[in-house]
């Protein structure tokens, strides 16, 4: 029994040592959040926001501070970073990183080829482009409801995913794999910086009701065998995200008379895909089912009708077959294959190589009454 506690006793302090031990190891680093890579000339401009781990009563300090500097590579360029700061830089806690339109344009498989073979980064950081403004910028502007910028923006990519089918998130794992298969190229989201101005790097920026200078989620952008190519707008957006099954939620306002709109809430939404080849002609069928409520109606027509119901539906499918022929217009005039659909051939037909495809789709929306109707002051006047 002796024996036992001693060994209890012992492995304890050993846990204990080892905890204080990381502790001091981690405390004595620069925590990273973002990197930024801008161009320029011939040599790469590499930023790291790092969260401000100096001690502080002031509550107008600011949570990070912005190191820059510059590399004839970008491992070159992070190197060189620790010339400024007095702490080893730690990667492990990276969010997302930045690249400026030209660097996207040189090919962003380059970028994350390096960030692979990097141990000290882990591989789960979010992949944006910044459109018409340096990466460098972004990572300075501070945000008013989370103290590290970058936070704010992993929670509005992920805010905006879930509710707005406005966006797409893409990850350094799911960027490869997409990227590393045949017949379809990732897509990646944009931001920009609204109101830019010099007082959006200071804590002037986040001590007010209107921010100087914000970070805004813009669009997503198409690349083509790992470069970026061009953008895509809200409704190009909306029909990829359909027809590629990533709607969560989302909200579509479709006019209800001549004058006025309603706003149909997708609370569930389900794309099926289905290859054939007919007549030496590969067909892609896409069966989209959409199920969802009322939340706003400005008309005179009776919700508690029928045919006002069906007459919504109507329109909300053909609102949606909109954003699938403006995605698949893109998709005819770009060289990348973001929609996937060469892919989606490919895995039902090894043998299919770049041959022409027709795409098919049906579109289903229901309008489910779950009370929204029935308790309604637009429902049938007595």
């Amino acid at each position: 029994m002796k024996r036992i506690f001693t060994f209890i006793f012992v492995l304890f302090i050993l846990l204990l040592s080892s905890g204080c031990y990381n502790y001091k190891e981690i405390n004595e680093m620069a925590i990273v959040s973002s990197i930024g890579i801008d161009k320029d000339n011939d040599s790469y401009v590499v930023s790291a926001q790092i969260m401000n781990s100096k001690e502080s009563e002031d509550s107008e300090d600011s949570q990070i501070i912005v190191y820059s500097k510059k590399g004839k590579t970008i491992h070159e360029a992070l190197r060189n970073l620790t010339l400024e700061s007095p702490r080893k830089l730690y990667g492990n806690h990276l969010s997302k990183i930045v690249l400026s339109e030209e660097v996207a344009k040189e090919g962003i498989e380059n970028i994350l080829d390096l960030f692979i073979r990097v141990t000290e980064v882990r591989n789960e950081f979010i992949i944006t482009i910044v459109k018409e403004d340096k990466a460098s910028d972004v990572l300075k502007v501070l945000t008013s409801t989370e103290t590290i910028p970058a936070e704010y923006v992993k929670l509005s990519l992920k805010t905006a995913y879930l509710n707005s089918g406005l966006i797409y998130t893409t990850k350094l794992d799911e960027f490869l794999s997409l990227y590393l298969k045949k017949g379809v190229d990732p897509v990646v989201p944009v931001l920009s910086i609204e109101k830019k101005a010099k007082k959006g790097t200071t804590t002037d920026n986040v001590t007010t009701t209107s921010p100087i200078s914000k970070i805004v989620i813009d669009n997503l952008a198409v690349t083509n065998n790992g470069k970026f190519e061009t953008y895509l707008d809200s409704n190009e957006i909306i029909g990829y995200n359909y027809l590629r099954n990533q709607i969560q939620k989302m909200i579509i306002p479709v006019k209800c008379d001549d004058n006025y709109y309603s706003s149909i809430a997708v609370q569930k939404n389900k794309t099926k895909t289905n290859i054939k080849k007919e007549n030496d002609k590969y067909v892609v069928y896409y069966d989209v089912n959409v199920e969802g409520i009322i939340t706003e109606y400005n008309c005179d027509k009776e919700l508690t009708k029928t045919k006002t119901i069906t007459d919504l539906e109507k329109k909300t499918e053909n609102k949606i077959k909109y954003y699938i022929e403006s995605a698949l217009k893109k998709q005819k005039e770009t060289k990348g294959k973001f929609l996937g659909i060469e892919r989606l051939i490919y895995l039902d037909y090894p043998k299919y190589d770049n041959e022409k495809y027709e795409v098919k789709y049906n579109i289903n929306v229901n309008l489910v009454r779950k009370g929204e109707i029935k308790n309604s002051v637009k429902g049938a006047k007595k």
